[in-house]
């Protein structure tokens, strides 16, 4: 009978200790972390990237065939053809006026390698074409992202503001 229980005792005492263990490094989870941490950081330097103009942070992130559509409907595709945009479009005066909040940003992942990034920013001071300042531009932006053995890239990038509701 001592037996027994000093057997069920180890027997017990290993199968919690290994529970816990499993528990603390539960791989997934733990890559899970390391890639929403990545794609945060993309996101950051795109806010870096337009808080001093700079496009080639801006556009890091972005893959080479990425689609992207700002709130104004204009569409760019390919990282180059997005950096050659906002290069031009970050040295328009009335861009560079502006201020954004940072983005706060939800993800989620459709699967191990595809996440959908929901982001929201609001901009003050930018000045249209002809002088005339926009009302607080209230931003939603919806990237969705693939990984692959390089890391963490945008594949499609949609670019949407807010329109004041009328009574």
């Amino acid at each position: 009978m001592k037996r027994l229980r000093w057997t069920l005792s180890i027997a017990i005492g290993l199968a919690t200790l290994t529970a816990s263990h499993t528990a603390l490094t539960d791989p997934a989870a733990d890559q899970q972390k390391e890639d929403e941490a990545a794609i945060r950081r993309l996101i950051a330097n795109w806010d870096q990237g337009w808080k001093v103009f700079d496009p080639e942070l801006t556009t890091r992130g972005y893959a080479s065939d990425a689609d992207w559509t700002n709130a104004f409907g204009i569409s760019r595709k390919g990282q180059a053809d997005i950096h050659k945009f906002l290069a031009d479009l970050y040295k328009n005066p009335g861009i560079r006026s502006r201020q954004s909040t940072p983005s706060t940003t939800t993800i989620r992942f459709i699967r191990p390698d595809i996440a959908a990034a929901s982001s929201y920013r609001q901009t003050v001071g930018q000045k249209s074409a002809s002088g005339a300042e926009y009302p607080t531009r209230k931003t939603h932006d919806l990237r969705v992202l693939v990984r692959d053995k390089a890391g963490w890239s945008i594949v499609s990038h949609l670019i949407m503001d807010e329109k004041e509701t009328r009574p």
